[in-house]
């Protein structure tokens, strides 16, 4: 019997480890449960005005939720939805990683769908990874691609620096942010916070999945006011002659929120609306700067040519597409850049109040 003791041994921990191990899913499989576990995040800015709109991904059954910082700060009010139609209008937040964009959430609820947050084994460049998103609002939208590089956070313009990042391809847009980037066995191994036109990128989950732990909490305001924003329908104008009396001024003037878009690495959504809102004469304008192009008034929209030092802007009315401003600046630098494109926005709109109030 002592002979076989090793051998039943070696047995009963390959078996343990196989059960801790599960094998990969199929990708139905695999998406089906990352569903249940994801979770839209409804963030506003008191009185059910709705600020911004996120995604989010239990990691423990108590209602531990990681997601990007930047979902819900701010936040007066926070509000919860799960897949099943379970909406949770009380929210923790547990702890924040500023340098790294994540927040850890918590909900009231137990015995939740989870996935768990980790690995055994790093992240191997060109793995394939999944996603569940709420994607420019088309609510639990499944995504995939493969994990294209480890980076440090100073390689991407705008990132910040002292962390590394996960680069991905599996498409993502806006209400991307704070879904859990996944692997082929459903484990979370990080956590999207932003993305470039051709690449998106999540902070490794390792690195920040003790945020939930940290001891400290703080309740947000109640988010029973909250609600999804409803699907515009487009208005087509019956023709060109209906939009003949519509001034790009008046457009401007009453426009309430903006939403960026960033068609070049060299200038990212960040840079641009840190621009913004340093700008002299922000305050006053009353704007909102959204993370769901559905919730915005005006889109603002830059680019940077390849092969050139010109930044360029457009400036877009969404319910009309009638172009209220563009422009363009000539710098080496694109923080530089943002800071005259910013100027140059803030000055559109406060023309346009000051030309209707005489």
């Amino acid at each position: 019997m002592r002979r076989f003791l090793p051998l039943l041994l070696a047995c009963s921990r390959l078996f343990i480890s196989a059960q801790s191990h599960p094998p990969d899913l199929d990708d139905a499989g695999l998406f089906q449960r990352a569903k249940s576990a994801s979770v839209i995040i409804l963030s506003g800015e008191g009185s059910g005005r709705l600020h911004a709109l996120g995604t989010g991904v239990l990691i423990r059954a108590d209602g531990t939720i990681l997601t990007a910082l930047h979902v819900v700060r701010g936040a007066a009010e926070v509000q919860v939805r799960l897949a099943n139609g379970d909406v949770f209008d009380h929210v923790d937040l547990l702890g924040t990683d500023e340098r790294r964009d994540v927040a850890a959430l918590k909900i009231t609820g137990s015995s939740l769908p989870f996935l768990r947050a980790g690995s055994e084994t790093e992240p191997v460049v060109g793995e394939v990874v999944y996603a569940v998103t709420n994607a420019s609002g088309l609510d639990f939208s499944a995504t995939k691609g493969i994990l294209s590089a480890t980076r440090p956070a100073a390689e991407i313009p705008g990132a910040g620096t002292g962390f590394t990042l996960l680069q991905f391809t599996a498409p993502i847009a806006a209400g991307s942010s704070g879904s859990g980037l996944l692997d082929g066995s459903a484990n979370v191994i990080g956590i999207i916070t932003s993305g470039l036109a051709n690449a998106g990128f999540a902070v490794p989950v390792n690195s920040v999945v003790g945020l939930a732990d940290s001891g400290h909490s703080r309740t947000f305001g109640s988010g029973s006011l909250l609600q999804l924003p409803a699907q515009k329908r487009a208005e087509v104008p019956d023709s060109s002659a209906a939009l003949a009396g519509t001034h790009p001024k008046d457009l401007l003037k009453n426009a309430k929120t903006l939403y960026l878009h960033s068609k070049t690495s060299f200038l990212t959504i960040d840079t641009i609306q840190r621009a913004l809102l340093a700008q002299k004469g922000w305050d006053e304008l009353g704007l909102v700067i959204v993370s769901d192009p559905k919730l915005a008034d005006v889109i603002v929209e830059v680019d940077r040519p390849l092969f050139t030092y010109v930044h360029t802007f457009v400036l877009t009315d969404t319910k009309t597409s009638i172009l209220l401003g563009a422009g363009k600046v000539t710098a080496f630098d694109g923080t530089i850049a943002s800071g005259f494109i910013g100027k140059d926005i803030i000055k559109m709109f406060s023309d346009a109040h000051h030309a209707m109030t005489k």
